[in-house]
C-alpha cells in the first residue's frame, strides 16, 4: 500500500487550519498544522511535505517569506497559497503554485490539492 501524501498547513487562524485539516484527513491525506512559516519550515525539515498550504498574512513569519524560503530549499514542492486579502501575491505557476481567495469551499481546497499533487 502506498503512503498517504503529507500536507503541511501554515495557518494562524485555528478554525481555518482545523477545517482544511479535517477535509484533507477525511480524504486520506496526512496533515501537520503549524501556526506560522517558522513552524512549517521546521516541520518540513523533520518530516518533508508533499504539498504546502500557507496563508499569506501570519504573525512573526508570514506566508510570503515561507514561500520564498521553501522555493529556495525545495523548488519542486507544490504550494497552495490562501488569503483573504488582495495584497501582492506570488505569481501562480501551473502545477507548482496556486492561489485561493478566502473564503473557499471544501471542494475547492480538495480540487486544488489534487491538482497540485497530480492525482484524481
Amino acid at each position: 500500500m502506498s503512503r498517504p501524501f503529507h500536507v503541511i498547513i501554515a495557518e494562524d487562524d485555528p478554525v481555518v487550519a482545523i477545517t482544511i485539516a479535517e477535509v484533507l484527513e477525511t480524504n486520506g491525506y496526512r496533515v501537520t498544522v503549524g501556526r506560522n512559516g517558522f513552524d512549517a519550515l521546521r516541520t518540513d525539515e523533520n518530516d518533508p511535505a508533499d504539498l504546502l498550504i500557507t496563508d499569506i498574512r501570519m504573525p512573526h513569519f508570514d506566508g510570503a517569506t515561507l514561500v520564498t524560503r521553501m522555493k529556495e530549499r525545495r523548488p519542486e514542492l507544490p504550494i497552495l497559497v490562501t488569503t483573504g486579502y488582495s495584497e501582492q501575491l506570488p505569481e501562480e505557476e501551473p502545477g507548482q503554485l496556486a492561489v485561493m481567495q478566502k473564503p473557499f469551499t471544501d471542494d475547492a481546497i480538495l480540487r486544488n490539492v489534487k491538482s497540485l499533487l497530480g492525482v484524481g
